[in-house]
């Protein structure tokens, strides 16, 4: 299987675990701060995990897909996504709580509707107009719409 090839499967592969991630939750009959507790190591080590995995080690397919060059800032902002991840498994592996929960979720939020401008930005003003350049924006608004909720219902406890 080559890079592209693999970097389509995870980008396959980030968006089915958000979805199994949201199904879980969703329908979890426990508390809110359980839900969220199912929710969040699904989404943010599934989206910042996979796609530090495929900016550090897939780099250059990475970048042909989105329409980018390769740069050493891609590598770097995957192993902030790698970190993000990490940080993620660590809260959720010694249950760190529903502030430390919703702390990681707003981080990867964040970070992604930055990220989301950014493609927003590629496509509107340099004329990069690729399916993933068109989709981030969408994907990252209907991510945040179903996240806050849930970490809302968790912080009011």
């Amino acid at each position: 299987m080559n890079a592209r090839t693999v970097c389509h499967v995870l980008e396959i592969a980030r968006w089915v675990a958000v979805v199994i991630g949201f199904q879980l939750a969703f329908f979890h009959s426990g508390a809110p701060q359980e839900q969220l507790s199912l929710l969040m190591p699904w989404v943010v080590i599934s989206l910042a995990g996979l796609s530090g995995v495929e900016s550090v080690f897939l780099g250059r397919a990475a970048s042909e897909l989105s329409g980018y060059a390769p740069s050493p800032y891609q590598r770097q902002s995957g192993m902030n996504n790698l970190a993000l991840a990490l940080v993620a498994a660590t809260v959720t592996w010694f249950q760190w709580g529903t502030w430390a929960e919703i702390t990681v979720m707003c981080v990867l939020l964040v970070f992604l509707v930055f990220s989301a401008a950014n493609h927003a930005y590629s496509a509107l003003a340099e004329g990069n107009r690729n399916l993933r350049n068109l989709l981030r924006p969408v994907l990252t608004l209907t991510l945040v719409v179903l996240a806050v909720p849930f970490m809302i219902r968790a912080a009011r406890g």
